[in-house]
This record gives structure tokens, sequence and C-alpha cells, in this order.
């Protein structure tokens, strides 16, 4: 299943790549320049990387979409006293309706995510392209910056052939943030990538911010 999938990119991305640029979205997707060549990783490297070479099915989801700071519960989990400054220092985590498991992925049940899509065949390639290349693009280095408010509404969720999610990445857009399960290596980690990722979400109709739900 997983080399039907890696061929199968192959031969729908030169077709597809030739129908997307007629194609306009109603969404203003970002624009990329100085685009550096030689660094950039092409489809064929980018399929083969963990984890898109043990994929046989991605797909991608939204969830806590109804949170925001105004009724967001946290529960402390530490309360220290810095000696050095004398403050207390106390460490928060979120109460939320879904949560990606940190240690054992057999625990992990998608019954309380909002939306959910599995990607097709020209979405994983530009799924790939984003996650690997929007720095490259820009012929800029790329850093994760650590921010503090990180409450997750997305991820990508990786399949094995078993059906099974083996890997994700949970994603906070706000804070351009995110999480993984493993270690997935040569990451593109700029704000500039979590803009080209937001978008691409929006555009499949995966929602990236909070949504108030009338009762």
């Amino acid at each position: 299943m997983k080399k039907k999938l890696l061929s199968l990119i192959f031969l729908v991305s030169i077709i597809v790549s030739a129908q997307n640029k007629s194609k306009k979205n109603s969404l203003s997707e970002p624009k990329i320049l100085n685009t550096k060549k030689e660094n950039i990783a092409n489809l064929s490297k980018r399929i083969n990387s963990y984890p898109f070479n043990k994929s046989s099915q991605i797909k991608i989801i939204s969830c806590n979409l109804s949170l925001n700071n105004e009724n967001l519960v946290a529960s402390i989990i530490t309360d220290t006293v810095n000696k050095k400054r004398e403050v207390n220092i106390t460490n928060l985590e979120y109460i939320t309706p879904f949560e990606l498991p940190r240690k054992n992925l057999d625990s992990l049940s998608l019954e309380n995510v909002a939306q959910i899509k599995t990607l097709t065949i020209p979405q994983i390639e530009k799924l790939s392209d984003i996650l690997y290349n929007t720095c490259s693009k820009l012929n800029i280095s790329c850093s994760e910056i650590t921010r503090g408010c990180y409450l997750p509404r997305n991820a990508i969720l990786f399949f094995d052939e078993n059906n099974k999610v083996f890997e994700y990445i949970e994603i906070c857009f706000e804070c351009k943030t995110k999480e993984t399960f493993g270690k997935i290596e040569n990451l593109d980690l700029s704000d500039n990538m979590y803009k080209q990722l937001e978008f691409f979400f929006n555009v499949i109709g995966i929602k990236t911010k909070y949504t108030l739900i009338v009762k």
C-alpha cells in the first residue's frame, strides 16, 4: 500500500500541477519570492522521508474550535517559587475536549474531532512541499520560536497500512508552534511555513481559528 501511494503521487503530480495553475481560490495564498532552487527538496526526497515514507493515508483535522482565552479552563500542574526573583511560577495545562496522546497512540480516539479530511495525492504533494521547502523558497534560515499560548486546534495524522495513526504533527497556528509524536527531521519551522500551512488547511475547508458556537 505504501509503494502504491508513492507511485500514485508521482503519476498524478504531473497532471495536477498543470491543472492547479489555472485554478483560483477565493483565499489569497501567501506569496513566496527569492526562490533558491538548489536547496529545494524534490518530490522523491520528500515522500521518501519519514513519516511520508511509512504512510498509507494522511488526514488533517480541526479540534478545540470553541475554546478561547475567555472560556479556557486550565489546571495547575506545578506551582513553584523562583527564589532568585522572589516570584511564584505557575505552570498551567489547558483542559481541552481533544488531545493527542504523547506516549501511546493506541489510546488515540478521534471522537471529539471537529473536522477531518483525508488528503488526495495532489494535496499530499502540496503538504510535503510546504513542510520541507518553504524556507528554501524564501532563501532564509528556519528556526522555531518557542511561544507561550499553545492551544492546538489542528493536526496532521499519518496512518500506517493497518489504518492506525503512527505519527502526527500537532499545530497551534495562533502561536506558530507544533508538537510531534516522534522525531520528524528537516521540517521548515519559520512563521512563513505556518502561514502557508494554515492557508492549505483553509483552502481544503479545515478551520484553524476559534469558532463561536451558537446554541
